[in-house]
């Protein structure tokens, strides 16, 4: 014969409590949200045999996005310092779970950086990471200045 375990009755009601308090919890944050926050943008630099734009100009919270256009890898150094609390999201800039300075971007593909700070970024690209002496392609700058204030 079967017998039901009573303990799981009330495991699965408290598990069932529990995501329905995070729900709500995530829906009262939502509604809470302000309507005139400006939405973080997406900045895209494109790296073909050169990259471009040179310098792009962005504000904190905005994604800027290193695509590949190439048929190779090619790799991105940052050359200002950056810690975690000067970023705020990213993808392809992380090893062994800590923010690196370098990347590698596959043929068609993307690295990613949020900046949670105002101030500048330098960086270099690589074209062809195994000649890096003669593949590299100018310093270019990303500066990130706070959102205005409404």
């Amino acid at each position: 014969m079967y017998r039901r375990n009573p303990g799981f009755s009330i495991t699965h009601r408290a598990t069932r409590w529990v995501g329905l308090c995070l729900v709500a919890g995530l829906l009262t944050a939502c509604a809470a949200a302000s309507p005139d926050t400006a939405p973080v943008r997406t900045h895209y630099i494109h790296i073909q045999d050169a990259v471009s734009p040179q310098r792009l100009d962005v504000h904190v919270g905005d994604e800027v996005r290193w695509q590949n256009l190439r048929s190779e890898p090619v790799k991105i150094s940052l050359l200002s310092q950056l810690s975690g609390s000067g970023v705020s999201c990213q993808t392809g800039f992380s090893h062994f779970g800590s923010l690196d300075d370098t990347a590698t971007i596959p043929p068609n593909a993307y690295v990613s950086l949020c900046f949670a700070r105002a101030g500048s970024i330098q960086y270099n690209v690589w074209l062809k990471p195994e000649d890096p002496l003669r593949s590299m392609t100018p310093t270019a700058k990303i500066i990130i200045s706070a959102r205005a204030t409404q």
